[in-house]
């Protein structure tokens, strides 16, 4: 693979300068930047990792939000295709305009100097990218998150940057939105009202004023908004009946005859990814869904982790979070084939020989399987040892459906001993039980390019 940092490292920089004769900076940027704690002359740094669609809002989004208070710097494998004043537009046609102090393909460069380190691309990339910045990075100083996480994203944190690391993974991604040039410009397709938090060695007051103000909406929606919410665990990350069960029942669902030979006419999966979700697919997601909910009542009788509680069924959580986006709720399906929110994203697909082969090292395939789905199967082995059985059938099918055309192997007789299974990071039959809730202690160079990439779609957010 070809190596990513060169001797002479890629920098841009820009100085922030004094607009003569500038009046009062407005009301609602002074309510945000109030929330920053940073003196003037000791700036709070914020280093954006990957440039897929929520880089792009978050690096429109931090300058005017802070009121420049917080000088915001972007670590890509492409510095020379991002402007330093990225935009970032809103659906009631408001622009605001970002401003980037400094952007390298080097971490060396800026890790060090950072507050805060957010890596925004996808979570099968996660593991390279904190283990590729780690000797750059003090934990104690320097605050790791991630803008969406899913399976045992804290473990991985605590492994690789030690159990003082402060970390921090949002449930969800701040808003719905796209990307429309790529170093340039996004757009926020629709922001959501609130946002959950987990976090290690972080507390409320922290993330308030730190974190919360880099990504509200407030200039295209004329409210304070998302907000943010600590859970008191991961367990709302770690059972989220979201990407994990979704895309592997939808996808499923859409090669379902697929025997090697590509797909072709009424049996090749159509363009839109959510749109028109047939039942056979939308019965096997909720089945997913069932077991994922036995799960985390099982898991929750055993540890009495409280963040069981925010885990609802997925039916519920659409119902409330898209509420007035859905067309019909007669059936799962309906749903999520109906969801004006879901309705641009496109089918990853492989066309070749004139058929469609799925795009098995797609985000919708490596992150749900390896990182959702396996790492629920991993827990409920875990409770075995507790003389806990949850069945887990339907979800077994589906990893070892979709090992088969990854080529892949992480099930094997039923058990998740594969070879491929230490490319993940799953709960042990030793390990113990809380560690799919919070921390408890256990014993080359194109890292972020090949994630980076990863990020690069057209998609709006995680569903």
């Amino acid at each position: 693979a070809q190596a990513l940092f060169s001797s002479i490292p890629k920098t841009y920089t820009a100085m922030a300068t004094a607009l003569a004769g500038a009046g009062s900076p407005m009301e609602r940027a002074m309510r945000l930047s109030a929330h920053i704690t940073a003196a003037a002359e000791q700036p709070y740094v914020v280093t954006l990792i990957g440039g897929g669609n929520s880089g792009h809002v978050c690096a429109g989004l931090i300058h005017g939000n802070t009121n420049g208070r917080v000088r915001c710097q972007l670590l890509t494998s492409v510095p020379e295709q991002w402007s330093l004043e990225p935009t970032v537009s809103f659906p009631n046609g408001a622009v605001q305009t970002g401003k980037i102090h400094k952007i390298s393909a080097d971490p060396a460069e800026l890790i060090p100097e950072s507050d805060l380190v957010l890596w925004t691309g996808p979570v099968n990339a996660t593991k390279a990218v904190f283990e590729n910045l780690r000797k750059h990075l003090d934990p104690k100083r320097t605050a790791v998150g991630t803008i969406f996480a899913q399976g045992l994203v804290h473990v991985l944190a605590t492994q690789i940057f030690g159990p003082d690391v402060r970390f921090f993974a949002l449930r969800n991604i701040p808003w719905l939105c796209r990307l429309t040039a790529k170093g340039s410009a996004a757009a926020i397709v629709g922001p959501k009202s609130t946002i959950e938090v987990a976090m290690v060695n972080l507390d409320e007051a922290w993330m308030k004023t730190n974190l919360e103000p880099l990504f509200v909406v407030e200039k295209g929606t004329g409210v304070y908004e998302p907000t943010m919410t600590p859970m008191p665990d991961f367990c709302p990350i770690v059972f989220n009946p979201a990407n994990q069960i979704i895309h592997p029942a939808r996808y499923w669902g859409m090669f379902r005859k697929y025997t090697g030979e590509g797909l072709k006419g009424a049996d090749a999966p159509g363009e839109w990814l959510y749109r028109g979700m047939d039942e056979i697919a939308g019965a096997m997601l909720e089945a997913l869904d069932d077991e994922l909910q036995q799960l985390k009542d099982a898991y929750y009788s055993v540890t009495k982790a409280e963040g069981c509680k925010a885990v609802i069924p997925l039916r519920d959580r659409l119902a409330i979070q898209y509420a007035d986006q859905i067309e019909d709720y007669s059936t799962l399906a309906k749903m999520v084939g109906t969801n004006k929110a879901y309705s641009m994203a496109k089918t990853p697909v492989v066309t070749k020989d004139g058929g469609v082969h799925p795009a098995v090292n797609h985000r919708v395939v490596v992150d749900d399987i390896g990182w959702g789905l396996c790492v629920l199967l991993s827990i409920a082995h875990r409770l075995e040892a507790e003389q806990i059985k949850v069945p887990m059938t339907v979800t077994k099918m589906m990893i070892e459906w979709f090992q088969g055309i990854m080529g892949k192997e992480f099930l094997v007789n039923g058990r998740l001993t594969g070879k491929d299974c230490s490319e993940l990071v799953l709960v042990s039959p030793s390990d113990p039980i809380g560690y799919a809730a919070t921390i408890v202690p256990r014993g080359d160079g194109t890292w972020l390019g090949s994630a980076e990439e990863l990020a690069y779609e057209e998609r709006y957010g995680n569903p």
